[in-house]
């Protein structure tokens, strides 16, 4: 399975800066991204199959409190992120120690926000009859995927060995699905040809995924390339 480590970790690297001190060991093999990127990649993908399967194409907006909580797990997110930095500069205020569990944490809770957005936007762009109800039809629902979220955490802080290839297999499968559906629906958006049903999404979808690789693979090879001139991994 060295395989799967090898691949995972390449497209890993088009999308996070791979912090070993930031990252999560399983069996001594660290994961593919970082503490922050796993939480957002994870929670992603674990947010448009929890939507897919309770409402396959929902455009609706949730409920304002949900679209607030959703807001704030962004401000979140990036607070966390602008606090991590600043403890990185010697002599540069900040307001608390990160810590990885903290990075897995915010992270998850902007892969819920960025799993809905995404999942909205894809249906409002590929299909041509979108299903209007909202993504999120009761608050039971909203605390489900919150609970999921929450198991990820766990699962990820554990550390346990057996978890290592199921959550690197759910890391490559979590990038390449993200960047998939944001290209597919850039160019259905182009194309200007909603589908009606997943077989006339396909050629939108086939364009999507070269498109997504080629710029993935490309991101992969110039930090390849960058790290050569330098001298120095990054």
């Amino acid at each position: 399975m060295e395989w799967l480590i090898s691949i995972a970790h390449w497209f890993g690297s088009a999308v996070c800066d791979q912090l070993p001190t930031h990252s999560y060991h399983f069996a001594g093999v660290v994961l593919p991204l970082c503490a922050r990127c796993s939480g957002l990649y994870l929670g992603a993908l674990v947010t448009l199959s929890f939507h897919a399967w309770r409402r396959p194409r929902a455009i609706g907006l949730p409920r304002p409190w949900m679209l607030v909580a959703l807001v704030l797990f962004f401000f979140a997110w990036a607070g966390d992120g602008v606090n991590s930095f600043l403890s990185s500069i010697p002599g540069a205020p900040y307001l608390y120690t990160p810590s990885n569990l903290l990075r897995l944490v915010t992270g998850t809770a902007m892969g819920i926000t960025v799993g809905s957005l995404v999942f909205v936007m894809f249906n409002s762009l590929v299909w041509r009859e979108p299903n209007a109800a909202a993504i999120f039809a009761t608050r039971r629902e909203f605390f489900a995927l919150l609970g999921l979220g929450a198991v990820l955490v766990l699962a990820v802080q554990s550390e346990w060995s057996p978890l290592l290839y199921p959550l690197t297999a759910a890391s490559l499968i979590a990038i390449l699905t993200l960047h998939l559906l944001l290209v597919t629906a850039f160019v259905a958006s182009i194309r200007r040809r909603p589908a009606a049903a997943w077989r006339a999404a396909v050629p939108s979808m086939a364009v999507g995924l070269v498109i997504a690789l080629g710029y993935l693979d490309a991101l992969a090879l110039g930090r390849v390339w960058l790290s050569h001139v330098l001298g120095v991994p990054i």
